[in-house]
């Protein structure tokens, strides 16, 4: 930092300078040089300045130079100001700084800024407002005065406590929690903190109740298990038993007199009216809810589904090799023999010397053909014959009557005359192991059979869809084994066209009326009553011929 200048040329050179530096850069800058620099020029109408007075202008530059020496004189500073030189400037710059400095002087300070200034008026107040402290104004943060409590100025008389003189005092009150003084109001409540870990301790000490009491629960079980007394149960309360009774209820039929001891004289063992005697009482046999199987029966199995069945079989036989294996090893049974066939020979053989390739072949084939005939042999010897074939259809069409009962199914027929017909009427009641009769007529023919449900569902199907009754192809002499067309077809050709078949009632039976299943030609209707009457059937006959197909009230359900 340098060092101020001590003399007074020194001074008014650094004045100049400076002075010329600002005028330089007005210049620069277009700026008037003048004493007015910076200041706003005055509108075009306002009004002319007022005389500038001399003798105050002169006071002012007076008052203003002694400021300045002073200032100088202690910052140490010699010299007049009033000796400064001023700068080269002409006529016009001079008057124009003149003007400036006496504008300048001639402004007076606003009333706020001067030090004797003192607020007066609404002013006064803001001065006061503002002067206040900065503090929070919250009404939560001041203070609030204690409220007045109510004086009491005498006490309760005593005749406004005695309910004879006033009846309308509550007793109640009366050293109670409710007085009849006027009671002081409470301050209000104050905050009073948790102490730490308060909480903590009070959950703390409800998981050790609640285990305490678990605990006692766990020992209360096993106790009851255990059978013990109730008192040792009870950890808190102990409850004592009540004492035993002198004679137990079942020892008191066998005392004499309703004796309350044992006394060996009191015994009533002896006498006609004594519980003992010679004779011994055997408990009566009561059979059992459900019969017991035999040792010997199988027992009911789960209808098991199709990959249990397979994931049950697939164990079985892992069980059965592995013991297979054990056997091997141990020397009881025989290894099997490799099975050789013509895709894998080669790669089973390829570890061994084969001299002779063909007949190696030869050897594998022969094996093929050997489990091949074992093969057809196992199966024909597990295929039923004929009789045995005959004997299961009839065991499960038995079984099947016991589990769903019999029905009966009774069909009319338009025109039964055709061989077809017949033959595929008759021939399936036979396999379906049905039993009836097939009564055909030149007005009518009735088809009657009965049998298990389901064997009697599908007779219907056959019945009422399979067969065709309009079909008019030429007969053929089953009878006789012939498939050649009937001679005398073309003489007696019967129209088929309007021929169909009804289902005219169905329902379920005690017992079969037909042995088995017949076929009759009956010329005459009266023929076919009788031959129904002598099965106790003739009322179906009957009904069929009551039968209307264009009825709605008659007709059925040709599937139910």
């Amino acid at each position: 930092m340098s060092q101020p200048p001590k003399s007074q040329e020194e001074i008014n050179a650094l004045i100049a300078k400076k002075r010329a530096e600002v005028l330089a850069r007005m210049a620069s800058m277009n700026l008037p040089t003048g004493g007015g620099v910076g200041l706003p020029r005055p509108p075009s109408g306002a009004q002319p300045a007022k005389p500038i007075d001399q003798a105050s202008l002169q006071e002012t530059i007076a008052a203003s130079r002694a400021r300045i020496e002073a200032k100088l004189r202690s910052q140490n500073i010699g010299g007049n100001i009033t000796a400064m030189p001023l700068p080269n400037l002409t006529q016009q710059q001079q008057q124009q700084q003149q003007q400036s400095k006496v504008s300048a002087h001639t402004q007076e300070l606003h009333p706020m800024l001067r030090d004797d200034y003192k607020p007066s008026g609404p002013q006064a107040k803001r001065a006061k407002l503002s002067t206040m402290p900065r503090i929070s104004s919250i009404k939560a943060n001041q203070r609030k005065e204690p409220p007045r409590q109510l004086k009491i100025e005498h006490d309760v008389p005593a005749s406004f406590t005695d309910p004879e003189k006033n009846p309308y005092f509550d007793v109640h009150m009366v050293g109670g929690r409710r007085k009849a003084e006027p009671q002081m109001r409470k301050h209000a409540k104050q905050f009073h903190f948790v102490r730490p870990g308060q909480f903590v301790e009070q959950a703390e000490r409800k998981r050790t109740e609640e285990k305490m009491e678990q605990l006692k629960a766990e020992i209360a079980e096993r106790a009851s298990k255990a059978r013990l007394a109730e008192e040792v149960l009870d950890v808190v309360n102990v409850i004592q038993p009540p004492e035993p009774p002198a004679v137990e209820w079942w020892d008191a039929p066998f005392l004499a007199n309703g004796s309350d001891s044992y006394d060996p004289t009191a015994y009533a063992l002896d006498g006609s009216d004594s519980l003992v005697s010679i004779y011994v009482q055997h408990p009566v046999p009561i059979d059992p809810p459900e019969p017991i199987l035999a040792m010997s029966e199988a027992p009911s199995h789960l209808i098991l589904t199709r990959k249990e069945r397979k994931k049950i079989r697939r164990q079985r036989r892992i069980e059965q090799q592995r013991e297979h294996r054990e056997k091997v090893m141990l020397g009881l049974a025989q290894p099997e023999k490799p099975k050789l066939r013509m895709s894998n020979f080669m790669h089973i053989m390829a570890t061994q010397a084969v001299p002779d390739p063909t007949k190696l072949e030869a050897e594998v084939r022969k094996q093929m053909n050997e489990r091949l005939e074992k093969h057809v042999a196992q199966n024909q010897a597990r295929k039923l014959t004929k009789e045995q074939r005959r004997e299961k259809a009839e065991t499960k069409a038995l079984e099947a009557e016991q589990r769903d009962g019999l029905l009966c199914a009774v069909f009319r027929v338009h025109k039964l005359s055709h061989p077809q017909h017949r033959y595929k009427v008759s021939i399936n009641a036979d396999q379906m192991n049905l039993s009836g009769c097939a009564l055909a007529c030149p007005q009518m023919s009735v088809v009657v059979v009965e049998g298990a449900a389901k064997f009697v569902k599908a007779y219907k199907k056959l019945m009422l869809r399979r067969i065709d009754w309009t079909d008019s192809q030429p007969k053929l002499d089953v009878s006789a084994g012939q498939t050649t067309p009937d001679k005398d077809a073309s003489r007696d050709e019967v129209d088929y066209s309007d021929n169909s078949c009804h289902l005219i009632w169905q329902g379920e039976i005690e017992k079969r009326r037909f042995t088995n299943f017949r076929l009759r030609k009956c010329p005459t209707e009266t023929q076919a009553k009788n031959w129904l009457a002598g099965a106790g059937c003739d009322t179906y006959w009957q009904l069929a011929k009551q039968y209307n197909p264009s009825e709605s009230i008659t007709a059925l359900d040709s599937l139910a």
